[in-house]
């Protein structure tokens, strides 16, 4: 009885495989949703080349600083759902043969995948403090400080997220 128990139980991790398809599927729609952003950027591009119209700039930085997050999305959805395969179901062999799966996909413990998602969500914060950055007129010097502060604590995340020797 134990035996058997113990048979379902492991196999039970094969049900992570929901959660892996899933995110393979969200990060293609994510990778759609950029395409048609890069589109529109296209489509910005050639309205501020005819009308060199700042308010058309103004879009157009942001459209890109919008793909960079959606591409961004994308990435870590990938990286989650190797990470699950890896951790719950079984090493990537074509990953593993790759030269380009040490850069990315080697993870072997919970503790590695929450890094390196990690160091992604923190691009996307950054990426998103731009955005607001760029839109910001500060009318205070506070408003100024403000800004100052936002930009050391990033380089801060920065420096505290990079890989030590």
């Amino acid at each position: 009885m134990r035996n058997i128990f113990e048979r379902i139980l492991w196999s039970s991790r094969l049900s992570v495989m929901l959660g892996v398809l899933a995110c393979i599927v969200a990060a293609f729609v994510i990778f759609v949703m950029g395409v048609k952003d890069v589109i529109h950027m296209l489509d910005l591009i050639w309205s501020y080349l005819l009308s060199g119209s700042h308010d058309v700039r103004n879009d157009l930085v942001m459209v890109v600083v919008e793909i960079l997050d959606t591409f961004l999305l994308g990435a870590v959805l990938l990286i989650f759902a190797f990470g699950l395969y890896e951790l719950f179901i079984s090493n990537l062999e074509a990953a593993e043969e790759s030269e380009a799966s040490g850069k990315i996909l080697i993870i072997s413990s919970i503790d590695s995948l929450k890094s390196k998602l990690g160091k992604v969500i923190l691009m996307m914060l950054i990426i998103k403090v731009f955005s607001y950055f760029s839109e910001m007129k500060p009318t205070s010097m506070l408003e100024l400080l403000y800004m100052g502060v936002i930009v050391v604590l990033v380089a801060l995340a920065l420096m505290l997220t990079k890989d030590k020797k």
